[in-house]
């Protein structure tokens, strides 16, 4: 099994979550967390239009619109636009109020030490929780050195 990828294609990994009130928030939170080593491709944003997303993102984070453009329309037919259940159950309510949401993947730093720089960007409802594998964080073969 390969495991270049930020959640391991088998086991999954821990996931840190907040929501943000608005778009330049959810920037300067994305700001933070690079300027203190989480990689891009650890940093997903998520918000009920993918075109707001992608632009929060920059070339500074993800998307989950990122992984399969090809299938676009199915994804918003898909319950949660495709989201995981465990995403949409956190997060539902902040995406349908037009929340941003980060999610960042604690492969390089401890859980803890992310939530805590997500507090610090003002993050709300800061959450951790074991994420199964998903189509939420960049593939395996964007991954980069280990």
């Amino acid at each position: 099994m390969a495991v270049s990828s930020y959640l391991p294609d088998i086991a999954g990994g821990m996931v840190v979550g907040a929501a943000f009130d608005g778009d330049d928030a959810a920037r300067g939170a994305i700001q933070l967390l690079r300027s203190s080593g989480v990689r891009r491709q650890d940093v997903s944003v998520i918000t009920s239009d993918e075109r707001r997303a992608e632009a929060i993102a920059g070339d500074e984070a993800w998307t989950p619109a990122r992984n399969a453009p090809r299938f676009a329309s199915l994804r918003r037919m898909l319950p949660g636009g495709g989201l995981p259940r465990e995403v949409r159950r956190r997060y539902g309510a902040d995406l349908r109020t037009g929340h941003a949401v980060l999610l960042v993947a604690a492969d390089g730093q401890p859980a803890d030490t992310i939530a805590a720089l997500l507090a610090q960007a003002n993050g709300s409802r800061i959450e951790q929780w074991w994420q199964g594998p998903a189509a939420i964080f960049a593939p395996p073969e964007l991954a980069g050195p280990f």
